[in-house]
């Protein structure tokens, strides 16, 4: 069985041991922790997301009660109705099963549906084309591209922003004719 959770301090002990090496842990968490990644990191991390009001939710993908999944829907503006996904990953064994599809579509579905946001945007590394085209599948949108946004020890990474509109949302899950 597979499902979506919010995350849980007990959950920390096995997503910081993902992070294998500088570049992996910067491929889906960005210049956001530092190399290696520990426990305290992830608590604050965590503080005060998932209540009502709060501006991010942090969900974890759970197969057979092992954790093998996490993302986040971050920086969310209540005014604006925006928000961002990030910290999109999956643990080594468990990739290329979809879990990664199955766990943006819970989260934007909590972002379109129950949040009410508009727009929620992300970015993705541009050498990450599995998950670029993942998030193109879903009906993402590119916007532009960050030339060398981020520093790392082999030189410079592009981000490339997407995004994706309540109404694309709901026109890509047939929820409104276009």
């Amino acid at each position: 069985m597979v499902y979506m959770r919010e995350i849980t301090k007990k959950d920390l002990k096995k997503i910081v041991n993902w992070a294998s090496s500088e570049e992996e842990l910067m491929t889906w968490a960005g210049s956001s922790f530092s190399y290696p990644l520990k426990i305290e990191e992830l608590k604050a991390y965590i503080k005060g997301a998932n209540g009502v009001g709060s501006d991010r939710y942090i969900f974890v993908l759970v197969q057979e009660n092992d954790v093998v999944g996490h993302i986040s829907l971050a920086h969310i503006d209540y005014q604006n109705r925006s928000g961002r996904i990030g910290r999109v990953v999956v643990e080594e064994n468990s990739r290329g099963k979809g879990y990664g599809t199955l766990m943006m579509k819970h989260m934007l579905q909590i972002g379109f549906e129950e949040l009410n946001l508009n727009r929620i945007s992300l970015g993705v590394y541009d050498f990450n084309v599995s998950a670029y085209k993942t998030y193109e599948k879903l009906g993402f949108v590119q916007e532009g591209i960050l030339r060398e946004k981020l520093k790392t020890t082999n030189g410079y990474w592009n981000s490339i922003e997407m995004s994706m509109l309540s109404k694309e949302w709901k026109q890509h899950n047939g929820l409104i004719k276009k």
